[in-house]
């Protein structure tokens, strides 16, 4: 995985629609990362804040991590 990545890769790599993983930085559950392109550049440490994000507003189980 690279060290950046867009809202549509995470979305992607956590298996949820892209607009989940917007709505975190929207609502300032996440902090917003710099954007490039109009793009958010989702650096890989931020990874964890969004899983448990999504988890948080139940669009992902708790367990979804452990299955993989």
């Amino acid at each position: 995985m690279p060290d950046h990545c867009t809202t549509r890769q995470v979305a992607d790599l956590y298996g949820v629609e892209e607009w989940k993983v917007r709505r975190l930085f929207e609502a300032g559950i996440v902090t917003e990362p710099p954007k490039f392109g109009g793009k958010r550049l989702i650096v890989r440490t931020m990874l964890p804040s969004i899983l448990d994000g999504l988890r948080q507003r139940g669009w992902m189980p708790a367990q979804e991590l452990a299955a993989k």
